[in-house]
């Protein structure tokens, strides 16, 4: 890279001045560098190590920002994309944001956990996957109060209701997006909950 100043010489430091409020910024050779008010170049200080890591920011200036953020791995879209257009391009979205999404809805709606209407056909398995949650959630409890027996009945009752679950529904239950054409099932459950 060519000094911006001279014109003549290679930018060796990028000199930053501030005034009234305003930053500008230019690529010097250290003799433009020293005219401008810098003693003494960076490098002068630091040694190769900052003549390697002034390298690496101008080789990510020119290839642009890194996509911030993950990125879905069947439509290409990123985080940084969905915060900007508040659209999702694909159902694998759902599973490649998860961590990204639940904080997201739990600000805006208050919750993870669906609570809107149910399609009729989809009525019974909805509820079947409440009764699986709950049942979860109190074999939990019977865990960490050290209530074993109870657990062992709880844990064979969560069981039976997915295996009830599995063969009424298929892959394409509510809580996964296995209907979406792609092939995969993917779970978009709230796990923590």
């Amino acid at each position: 890279m060519i000094c911006e100043e001279c014109n003549e010489r290679e930018a060796t430091i990028k000199f930053a001045e501030m005034t009234d409020g305003e930053l500008t910024s230019w690529n010097l050779c250290e003799e433009c560098a020293r005219e401008k008010g810098a003693a003494a170049s960076l490098s002068s200080y630091a040694g190769p190590l900052v003549n390697i890591l002034m390298g690496l920011l101008e080789e990510a200036e020119e290839h642009g920002p890194e996509p911030s953020g993950p990125v879905c791995p069947r439509c290409g879209l990123s985080y940084a994309e969905f915060r900007s257009s508040g659209k999702l391009g694909c159902a694998v979205c759902y599973a490649s944001f998860h961590g990204e999404l639940k904080p997201l809805l739990r600000r805006i709606h208050g919750t993870t956990e669906h609570t809107g209407g149910v399609p009729s056909c989809r009525e019974r398995e909805f509820d079947s996957l409440k009764e699986v949650k709950r049942l979860q959630s109190e074999l939990g409890r019977a865990i960490r109060n050290e209530e074993y027996e109870r657990a062992a009945e709880l844990r064979d009752r969560v069981r039976a209701k997915e295996r009830e679950l599995a063969s009424t529904a298929g892959t394409d239950a509510p809580g996964t997006a296995g209907g979406d054409g792609s092939g995969e099932d993917v779970d978009v459950r709230d796990d923590d909950a």
